[in-house]
């Protein structure tokens, strides 16, 4: 028998015998927030705040400043540690000519429903002539929504895998770090 044999009989048996435990496979959903299609929303701290179609239970939270976009996810993302970070930049997570972002959420599944761990946002920045983007990778789980990593999208042929393995591990790491790491190299878009 193949390696591959053995390992397609072993996933045949953890799905088809009752009482072995189910092997739940990383995933990514994705989701549009269209700003114009977002409910205003008021805050105590904030009188621009939206909040936008997300997965079921994960609204999203935008906050757009002159020169900054704050984006947080989840039942208390107004009060989570992502609503108060974003990059130093100016930036926005809106494509160029468009109130559109994209949302790519990884998550499992636990009782056949998406359980999301952690999200990848892609930012546009800039400073002066210097135009970048960054892929920011924010934990989802355990109560708490914060940035975990920036990966330089132009500095990094290989910047949407950098984020994924961020998000796989530290989006599922117990606590939010002091600060998010910046993974692989930079310098071609302003953090």
């Amino acid at each position: 028998m193949t390696w591959k044999a053995c390992i397609a009989a072993l996933l045949l048996t953890a799905v088809a015998v009752p009482g072995a435990q189910a092997i739940h496979q990383v995933k990514s959903l994705y989701t549009v927030v269209d700003l114009g299609a977002c409910k205003e929303v008021t805050s105590v701290t904030r009188n621009d705040a939206r909040v936008c179609e997300g997965l079921p239970g994960y609204p999203v939270y935008v906050v757009e400043d002159a020169r900054k976009v704050y984006l947080s996810v989840g039942s208390n993302a107004a009060a989570s540690r992502a609503a108060q970070q974003t990059l130093s930049a100016a930036n926005t997570v809106f494509e160029p000519g468009t109130k559109r972002t994209t949302v790519e959420w990884r998550f499992i599944i636990r009782d056949e429903k998406p359980v999301p761990y952690a999200t990848i946002i892609r930012y546009f920045t800039g400073e002066g002539s210097q135009r970048g983007e960054v892929l920011v990778v924010m934990r989802v789980a355990g109560g708490d929504t914060c940035h975990v990593a920036y990966v330089d999208a132009l500095a990094n042929p290989d910047a949407m895998v950098l984020a994924r393995e961020a998000a796989d591990v530290q989006g599922r790491a117990k606590n939010c770090p002091p600060k998010p790491t910046i993974l692989g190299a930079t310098g071609r878009s302003p953090l």
